[in-house]
Order: C-alpha cells, then sequence, then structure tokens
C-alpha cells in the first residue's frame, strides 16, 4: 500500500489520546502558514474547494494582513485544518526554533477532512508570497482510526454546517429588499454579498454598518456616537432586524451615504496633503497606519459606490473612515415633506448632499488630522482609536465647529 509521507514544520504540537477508540490520538499542531507543506493530500474532504467568494476573500486578506486584521492572529480567528493520517512521527529538523513531523497518509480516505478551502486559500498565498513570517495555522491530525466508516462518519460531519448565518435569513425574509430597491437605481445591487457565499465587492454586513452611521433616532447628537458600527459591527444586523424602520427612513440618503464612504476613502490622501499631514510634510500618507497601501502584485483598491470605475493603491482603512463619516449625520434632518415611514419621518440632507461634499473637502484635512493625533498620543492602537468614544465625540465636536464657523462667515 502506498504511503505518502508529509514533513510538517511546526512550532507547538501536543498528543492526546482518545478515551473511546484504543490506540486513536489526536495531535494539536501550531504551524507557520508559510511553510505549510503544499502537498497534503485532500482524498477524504467531500466538497469542492471554490476560494473565489467574499467570505474565503476575507479569509485571505486576513492571512496576508490586508485590512483591519491584527497581525499575528489568523490562527485565533480559523479554526485551521483537520486531518486523518495513520501515524505521526517525529523527525530531524533542519528549521532553527521549529520541529519537524511526519504524517503518514496510506492511500484511501487519509488527508484533510475539514479546512479543504483554508488550505487552497494558504496554498494560493504561498504562490504570492504575501504570507508574514507571524501567522500560523492550527492543525488537527487523528491518527489510529481502524475503521473506515469512522473516518467517512468524521468528514461528513465535520463538513456539516447547522447555523443559518442572520443576514442570509434576512435576505431569505426579503428584509434587505427595500435597499435592494434603492442602490438598483445606481446599478449597485450586484456589488453586495446579500447572503453567505454570494459574490459582491462588499458584504451587507459592512453596508448595514455604514448606514448605521446615520441612525440619528439612535445617535441625535454629539452624546451619542455610533461606535458599535466599528466595534461591534455584526450588532448592527441586529438593530437592523429589530428596528428596520430606523434604516427605512434613510432611504433618500442611502446612495449618498454609501458614496459619501468610499469618497472619503478615495479622497483622504488630497485632504491630508492639503493641510500638510500631521507633521507640515504630507508626504507620508502612504505610510501612515490609517492608511491601507495595495501590495505589490495586487490589483489597486475598488470603490463600488463611486462612478467611473475609479480605483487607487491607497486607501483610509475602516477604523478612521468610520468614525470621520458618522459626524456627517450632523447634517441629516427630518424630511416633513414626506409622509411618515411608522413613526420616524423619514430624512433628508439640510441643504443637500453638494453641501456635504463640500464640507468634507473643506473638513477633511482637519477631521483626519484630529484622528492622527489621537492616534498618536493613545498608545498608536488603531483599532482601539476606532472603538474609542471620545474620539468618535471629539471628531463631531470638530465637524460641528467648521460648519459654524463657515456659516457665521456666509
Amino acid at each position: 500500500m502506498l504511503n505518502r509521507i508529509v514533513k510538517v514544520p511546526v512550532k507547538w504540537s501536543r498528543r492526546m489520546p482518545d478515551p473511546n477508540f484504543d490506540g486513536a490520538h489526536t495531535h494539536f499542531m501550531l504551524v507557520p502558514a508559510k511553510r505549510l507543506p503544499m502537498d497534503i493530500p485532500l482524498d477524504p474532504n467531500p466538497r469542492e474547494q471554490n476560494i473565489n467568494r467574499p467570505i474565503y476573500r476575507t479569509v485571505g486578506r486576513s492571512l496576508s494582513q490586508e485590512g483591519e486584521t491584527i497581525p499575528g492572529s489568523f490562527h485565533l480567528k480559523h479554526r485551521g485544518l483537520t486531518l486523518i493520517a495513520s501515524k505521526v512521527t517525529k523527525a530531524p529538523s533542519t528549521h532553527p526554533g521549529l520541529d519537524v513531523l511526519e504524517l503518514h497518509f496510506p492511500e484511501g480516505n487519509y488527508g484533510i477532512v475539514d479546512g479543504g478551502h483554508s488550505y487552497e486559500i494558504v496554498r494560493k498565498a504561498q504562490g504570492e508570497n504575501s504570507i508574514p513570517d507571524n501567522e500560523y495555522i492550527k492543525l488537527e491530525v487523528i491518527t489510529g482510526l481502524a475503521r473506515e466508516q469512522l473516518v467517512t462518519d468524521i468528514a461528513g460531519g465535520r463538513n456539516t454546517s447547522i447555523q443559518v448565518h442572520a443576514k442570509s435569513l434576512l435576505d431569505l425574509n426579503k428584509q434587505f429588499e427595500f435597499l435592494k430597491v434603492e442602490l438598483a437605481m445606481d446599478g449597485w445591487t450586484d456589488r453586495i454579498s446579500w447572503h453567505e457565499n454570494e459574490d459582491g465587492m462588499i458584504d451587507v454586513v459592512d453596508v448595514i454598518a455604514i448606514l448605521s452611521c446615520f441612525d440619528i433616532a439612535s445617535y441625535p447628537d454629539r452624546h451619542n456616537h455610533p461606535v458599535d458600527a466599528y466595534r461591534r459591527k455584526r450588532s448592527m444586523l441586529d438593530r437592523f432586524e429589530k428596528h428596520p424602520e430606523r434604516y427605512r427612513r434613510l432611504i433618500p440618503i442611502v446612495r449618498d451615504v454609501l458614496q459619501l464612504h468610499d469618497w472619503i476613502q478615495y479622497d483622504s490622501e488630497r485632504r491630508w496633503q492639503e493641510v500638510g499631514g500631521a507633521s507640515g510634510a504630507g508626504g507620508r500618507y502612504g505610510r501612515l497606519e490609517m492608511v491601507e497601501t495595495k501590495r505589490n502584485g495586487r490589483p489597486n483598491f475598488e470603490f463600488p459606490f463611486l462612478p467611473n470605475g475609479l480605483d487607487s493603491e491607497k486607501r483610509l482603512r475602516r477604523p478612521a473612515v468610520l468614525p470621520i463619516l458618522a459626524t456627517f449625520r450632523l447634517f441629516v434632518v427630518d424630511d416633513n415633506s414626506i409622509a411618515t415611514n411608522g413613526d420616524l419621518q423619514p430624512v433628508r440632507w439640510r441643504n443637500g448632499f453638494d453641501e456635504v461634499l463640500e464640507l468634507w473637502t473643506e473638513a477633511g484635512g482637519p477631521l483626519l488630522q484630529a484622528f492622527y493625533e489621537h492616534f498618536n498620543t493613545t498608545g498608536r492602537d488603531l483599532h482601539a482609536s476606532g472603538r474609542s468614544p471620545a474620539l468618535w465625540g471629539s471628531l463631531y465636536k470638530e465637524l460641528a465647529l467648521i460648519d459654524a464657523e463657515r456659516r457665521s462667515a456666509l
């Protein structure tokens, strides 16, 4: 019988005997993702691997430390791979600081039983040389199973999901329909992933978080701010489900809000340089922690809600975008000329969307400076800044002051 042996460099490993099956063990391993072997068999995995979906692209970005991921956290956020092997043995190591374990895979139902998509994501990232040294992946290797039926049961069980995600249920129940109808006016509906495993440039969870920044019923003034849109964005789905009227009333400005979000991401470099940056030079925008720069060989960032297919090598990161975006709810008011939507009045911009864009042009630089100053003086933790109610409040006051000074000068 052919026995394939795959050598795996491991940072840490432990073995646990099975309490019910004599001779069976589970081996837990932590493996540098960039050193994970590319020839582990997938024989018992019952699913084809299609990683061209938003959820898997998100995993890939996390592995490559793109976007708002915390470096070195991949193994904490992803369950890793589960494998069936006949045995695990130790081999001499030529990798400093790492042990080497040999995984034995006879022909048949041996190999990866769960995590095939993750494995393909790692292999793709290895081919692109985009995995940092400090990212690890967890391996759970089960050995000593004498019954082939048990291997089949494990493979089937590990690949059966009983969870139906909240956004999929909301989509199934047509609760996003009013948003789809409104966004179809600009051809944006297909740019959003409305349920699990649907292609799209942006997840509907992020769309709801963006719209939550303009919920003036919940956050009417400078004392309360939609910080959870960043720190607990999935909780916004619960809010959407329980209080859909708070989002329906935003219909008149929905497309403007999404365009403003993308414009802030895209246009921040110009605003930053216009005010001279943090030190007066203004030329270091692409090196700022609050800015994401595309990696070599990757496509430019796309902005689904901007016209003319605008793209860029840089974009403002989410911890900075959302608190700045939320300040512009200052210019959202009830539209008393439209019939009420339930108990809440539909909204409009105070003096139209053109005024909002003009104010971004005028206030964008100072708002970016205020965000950076807070970040730079409070531990230089980007995610902590994005979660700070004090920062959200100070940005709101900054824009209110700029608006007041502007109006008094007219």
